[in-house]
């Protein structure tokens, strides 16, 4: 069981901690769930799914730490057991990173370097935003799409793991898999 936050001297941090704590539980326990269901494993929505969810998780964790962009196309995994494990370092990665940086760095601005991609699809110049926003919309983006992961599951006849973060919460805030 992980140990409840202690230092609450920055809500803002803190809760952002315990998001990223909750998302690396939250994907771990998806992947168990579909590696231990063969017709999950084996569906291509599923696993293009959780390969683009940790697709990104490196690209904001690249974006964050300025470090140059590697982009893993799907072909490049053979099996979903190799996204999970690229996955395992996405989540981790992003753990660390949460668990290190500063409240002042939360706050400065951020341009993510696809911005422009935005820009020239909508004609109009991206918002400004924080790191801190950034961060936050990582563990959105992967709550959303794991929720289409876990629908697929049911569409297969799979029972889907439950995820929620008060689950979590009541739970002790495990920092792996929870079977429910």
């Amino acid at each position: 069981m992980e140990a409840v936050v202690t230092d609450q001297s920055n809500p803002f941090v803190s809760q952002m901690r315990e998001m990223a704590r909750h998302m690396a539980w939250a994907d771990a326990t998806v992947w168990g769930a579909v590696l231990a269901a063969p017709h999950a494993a084996g569906d291509a929505k599923i696993v293009d799914t959780l390969h683009h969810i940790h697709l990104v998780q490196h690209h904001f964790l690249q974006a964050w730490t300025r470090t140059q962009f590697a982009v893993r196309h799907r072909n490049e995994f053979a099996t979903p057991e190799d996204i999970n494990a690229w996955g395992i370092e996405a989540r981790r990665g992003v753990l660390s990173f949460v668990e290190q940086v500063s409240a002042d760095e939360l706050a400065q601005e951020m341009r993510m370097p696809w911005a422009t991609f935005f820009e020239h699809k909508s004609k109009q110049p991206a918002g400004v935003h924080t790191m801190g926003e950034s961060v936050l919309q990582v563990f959105l983006h992967t709550q959303h799409h794991r929720g289409q992961v876990c629908m697929r599951m049911r569409e297969l006849g799979v029972t889907p793991p439950t995820i929620d973060f008060i689950l979590w919460l009541w739970a002790g805030r495990p920092a792996e898999t929870l079977s429910v």
